[in-house]
């Protein structure tokens, strides 16, 4: 541990196809790993935390890594992921579609579902996963962003890729709050890069359209506390029937999408030197928690550290 107690890197080695099977299993999730060729195996893994964020970087010879639906039906680690190719080829499959991924760039899989990496060359992949229950992303919306390739060097993957890059190879000593906050800001970066990659593919969904303008319209009046599904729904000239089968097709309830973006909404409160005059509760009461207790257990539960140690490790 370093003198903060945050971890150091860690760096897990194999030599036989069991091995290696155990040290993927241990450090990301169940996989089915096929070796491509008879070449003596080799491989390595080195890791770090950063908040509820793990960067690693994986090496080893040909493989393909299969999640099957047997093994993502039965292993509860649900992940967001980012891969990104340094060195060799990257073929990765998901929801329907199979993208190419090498020279720095990356694409977006979700470990809840069947996926499949195929790697060529003596390669190199950088992952990056967060637990899915602290990003805000539903099912429906995941599967739109997974298996497409990301540009490291165009849009934002150009502001993302280094920002991974750092990640991966730093070895900066950060505190566990500041972790926890660039693990949260890194999050929210690599789905609006996904979704940027996505766009063109999206943009002849006249319900993603619908839905995107009543979250922009949730996220403009996240601190209204009549913002309820009823003053929601008629807003669009809808009823709240409709508004919540809208967001029940995208795995959402409308409660639950606004409670977690009022929570995102709060921990940026708590980061910013403008609302330092304003306590816990008054920051959590502008965004429509009433109730102090429940927004601290919510809040814990989402980012893995109360509210007032969240606040305090701001200046550490």
């Amino acid at each position: 541990m370093t003198p903060t107690g945050q971890p150091e890197a860690v760096v897990e080695t194999a030599r036989s196809l069991r091995a290696w099977t155990d040290v993927i299993h241990h450090r990301f999730v169940p996989l089915r790993i096929t070796q491509d060729d008879a070449s003596d195996l080799a491989g390595s893994v080195r890791s770090r935390q950063v908040g509820h964020l793990q960067a690693s970087v994986v090496r080893s010879i040909p493989q393909t890594f299969s999640r099957t639906k047997r093994l993502a039906g039965t292993d509860d680690r649900n992940l967001l992921a980012v891969g990104v190719v340094d060195r060799g080829v990257g073929h990765l499959e998901q929801d329907g579609r199979r993208c190419t991924v090498a020279g720095g760039d990356l694409a977006v899989y979700d470990t809840s579902r069947p996926f499949t990496w195929s790697l060529t060359g003596d390669w190199t992949l950088r992952v990056y996963t967060w637990p899915l229950s602290a990003v805000t992303l539903s099912d429906a919306d995941s599967e739109r962003i997974t298996a497409r390739a990301i540009s490291g060097t165009a849009g934002a993957g150009s502001f993302l890729s280094p920002l991974l890059a750092a990640l991966a190879k730093s070895d900066a000593v950060l505190s566990p709050l500041t972790g926890v906050r660039l693990a949260a800001e890194v999050a929210e970066l690599t789905i609006t890069t996904a979704w940027e990659a996505g766009r063109e593919a999206l943009c002849d969904s006249a319900e993603h359209d619908q839905l995107q303008k009543i979250q922009v319209f949730i996220e403009e009046n996240l601190a209204d506390t009549e913002l309820t599904p009823q003053r929601i729904a008629g807003e669009f000239f809808m009823s709240a029937r409709t508004l919540h089968r809208l967001f029940a097709r995208h795995g959402f309830t409308v409660a639950c999408w606004i409670k977690q973006r009022r929570l995102d909404a709060c921990r940026r409160a708590l980061d910013s030197p403008a609302a330092q005059h304003l306590n816990i509760t008054e920051i959590a009461s502008h965004y429509g928690f009433t109730n102090a207790s429940f927004f601290s257990r919510e809040f814990t539960s989402r980012f893995g550290v109360s509210p007032r140690a969240y606040r305090s490790g701001r200046s550490a």
